[in-house]
Order: structure tokens, then sequence, then C-alpha cells
């Protein structure tokens, strides 16, 4: 990836032009910005991006920790901040962020930052180029010609059963696996509970962040991002 296209989600306005302009003198020609969280709704339903730096306080109903969560996207993220509590920096966390830019920022700091998200998305470009690598969002990807999940290139083991569900769900790529199929697939004609199915789906949620895999009530699971 020669260059990034980039959306600034910051509420002041004056913030958010001065930050495009600096990043565009960096040498990234595609910035843009928005002010709130309608806006950034509405731009990313019909763009794409390859990072977003979203301001933590935008001034609104939600901030930019929820709004993340509830655009329901896998966009790289850089979080810019003056907040440094330990409340605030752990929520951003389970979002898995590139970063943090905290305000007043330095040209030098947000320079380093993007340097490093272009290193960590080409890496990631290139591991989904390689057809044995399937991409499972938040981090996590699979290697079916090794058979080993990863989070971030750390090697997460799994148990036979637990190795054969995650298998069964990446080649639904996205539809739901009743509990029957489950049970037939895993356990052939060995009768199991319903306790014992859903005990096996709990410990692979465990493994892999628990919103990857979803339910379909009272009939089975699918992968969240399964549509390879």
């Amino acid at each position: 990836m020669e260059n990034l296209k980039i959306l600034i989600i910051e509420n002041e306005s004056l913030v958010a032009l001065e930050m495009m302009q600096t990043i565009k003198s960096f040498g990234y020609s595609k910035v843009d910005y928005v002010t709130n969280s309608k806006m950034a709704m509405e731009l990313l339903k019909k763009d794409n991006f390859d990072l977003i730096l979203m301001d933590i306080n935008l001034g609104e109903g939600i901030d930019g920790i929820e709004l993340y969560q509830n655009l329901g996207i896998d966009t790289p993220i850089i979080y810019i901040t003056a907040y440094k509590d330990d409340t605030t920096i752990q929520r951003a966390i389970q979002t898995n962020p590139i970063g943090y830019l905290v305000k007043p920022h330095n040209d030098s700091e947000l320079k380093a930052l993007l340097l490093l998200a272009k290193k960590k998305i080409n890496n990631i470009s290139q591991k989904e180029e390689n057809s044995n690598i399937v991409s499972l969002g938040e981090g996590y990807y699979f290697n079916t010609n090794e058979d080993k999940l990863f989070y971030n290139d750390v090697f997460i083991h799994l148990g036979k059963k637990e190795l054969l569900l995650l298998k069964l769900l990446i080649n639904a790529r996205g539809n739901v696996i009743s509990y029957y199929t489950i049970e037939q697939e895993i356990w052939g004609s060995q009768s199991v509970s319903d306790s014992t199915i859903r005990t096996l789906i709990y410990r692979l949620r465990g493994k892999l962040e628990h919103k990857l895999i979803e339910s379909a009530t009272n009939y089975g699971i699918y992968l969240k991002n399964g549509k390879f």
C-alpha cells in the first residue's frame, strides 16, 4: 500500500482542518474529515478508509470509542485524546487501536503513528493476499495450511474439538451452523447433551473476541465476520 486513505473524526473543525493539512504535508494525499458521529456514519456507509483518527471527546451524546463500536467495522484506528484515566484507556483497549495521540499532540508523534499504522496495515494486506490466511476480524486470523489460530501474530492454542468447531464456522462463511450440525460433525454418532455443546462454544468464544461468534437464538451460531 503506497498511500493511506485516512478519515479524521474530530468535533472541532479548525483542529480537524489543521490535522488534515499536517498529514497531507507528510505525503498522504487521501485525507478527509468530519466533525460529528452522524457525518462519520453517513460517509463510512458509502466510502472505505484504510485508517481512522478518532477524537474520543466528540462533544455530543456518544464518545469516539462508542462511535467506533457502533460502526461495526474493523478499520484500524488511532485515538486522539486528552483523557489519560485508566477507565477510558481500558475501554479504548477493547477496540484494539493502533495507538493514541495525546492532546496537545506534536507533529513528530503524529508522523510516527502514521508510519506505524502504514506498516501494520501493509502486514495485514500481505496476510490477506495469502490464500492460506483467513482474517476473522479484531486482529485474529486463521492459517488454513497449518490449522492454527493467531492474534496479531501470537499463536493461540486450540483443543481438538475447538479447532473442529472453528473450521466449521469458517467454512460456513457467515452462515448459521445449527447445534445439531455441530453435534453431528464433532461427536458423530456419540450422543451429547446441550450443555456439552454450549460448553465447547463457550471455550472457543473465550479464545476469540466474544463478539466474533454470534448466536442465532435457540438454533445455532455463526461468525460475525464470516463472509470472507
